[in-house]
């Protein structure tokens, strides 16, 4: 998320981005929207939808050295596309939570009143990790040592999920400005903090899908298989026609707009958060059986996604002749 490597790419990121993940949201929405029969689990699964896994693809991206205008829109537009997502899961869950709570729901609190409420949860979620960030440079500058750099910045991470848990906002996107911030305002501490972080992640990462798996029932999955098949196909449709049209009106090269819908199919950590965070929500009005419902259909189709995924990621950078790696 460097501000001067999106200004080289210019106002078609932010075109092909405001396309692709809005196209998926409401793709989906509609599509599980009718399915259920239900307009706030469409709300849910559409904010879900939106997300983009960057992990697959930028491996398949290392694994070929690939480069060019593809590879280069690529990887701004999974940057941004995370972001985005979130304001939409923001915004869409407290409006799902009221039509779902029903008269209850709808007497303590207002539509208006509830946007107003996740506009206010965003403000808070950037400014404060704009101030973290300022903070987290300014001493991580004066450190020297990789393993102290590393229990600093886990520190920080864990002071500002602390932080979102007593204020009972997102720690994905305040964690996100805070790299952000640090990644813009001095690149090369920001490259030693990532550099011990990097470290660290694999056995995290592990840890977080174990405890997803365990979340995993196989039994929904059963149950709801037509709705993991609609999920898939109306999210495929959602991304690549949203890609296409967006990266089409932003005058984007040829390669780009045949390709770039293809390379954005991949799910996995920040939709499977905000599925738990969802999950939660359903479960504190009541709604024990929607919780599990959102959870397993999300672990189902983040599994089966990343196993489509990466692959069409890399034949479609194949396609576009950026690959420098022979099989």
């Amino acid at each position: 998320m460097k501000l001067k490597e999106l200004k080289k790419l210019g106002k078609s990121i932010i075109v092909i981005v405001l396309f692709e993940a809005t196209a998926a949201f409401l793709v989906v929405g509609i599509a599980t929207g009718f399915l259920l029969k239900n307009i706030s689990l469409g709300l849910i699964y559409g904010a879900l939808a939106s997300a983009t896994a960057p992990a697959g693809t930028v491996d398949v991206i290392r694994q070929y050295k690939a480069k060019g205008n593809l590879t280069s829109t690529l990887y701004a537009v999974m940057g941004l596309d995370d972001i985005y997502a979130l304001l939409i899961y923001t915004l869409s869950i407290p409006l799902a939570i009221i039509l779902l709570g029903g008269k209850q729901a709808a007497a303590n609190t207002s539509v208006f009143s509830s946007l107003a409420h996740a506009g206010l949860e965003i403000l808070l979620e950037l400014g404060i990790g704009t101030a973290v960030g300022f903070i987290l440079i300014l001493i991580a500058k004066k450190i020297h040592n990789r393993t102290t750099l590393l229990l600093f910045t886990l520190g920080i991470i864990l002071m500002n999920c602390g932080i979102s848990e007593i204020l009972e906002i997102s720690p994905i996107l305040l964690n996100m400005a805070v790299g952000i911030v640090a990644v813009n305002y001095h690149s090369m501490v920001a490259r030693k903090i990532f550099s011990a972080l990097g470290d660290w992640s694999p056995p995290i990462y592990v840890w977080f899908f174990v405890l997803v798996g365990t979340r995993l029932d196989f039994h929904l999955i059963v149950i709801y298989a037509p709705l993991v098949a609609v999920y898939i196909l109306a999210r495929s449709l959602g991304k690549w026609s949203g890609a296409f049209v967006g990266a089409k009106l932003s005058h984007a090269p040829q390669t780009t707009v045949k390709y770039l819908g293809f390379t954005l199919l991949s799910q996995a950590g920040v939709a499977i958060g905000l599925a738990l965070a969802a999950a939660n929500s359903l479960t504190e009005i009541g709604l024990k059986n929607a919780a599990k419902q959102v959870m397993g259909v999300m672990t189902a189709t983040t599994f089966l996604i990343m196993l489509i995924g990466p692959v069409l990621a890399k034949i479609a950078l194949v396609k576009a002749g950026e690959t420098h790696v022979k099989e």
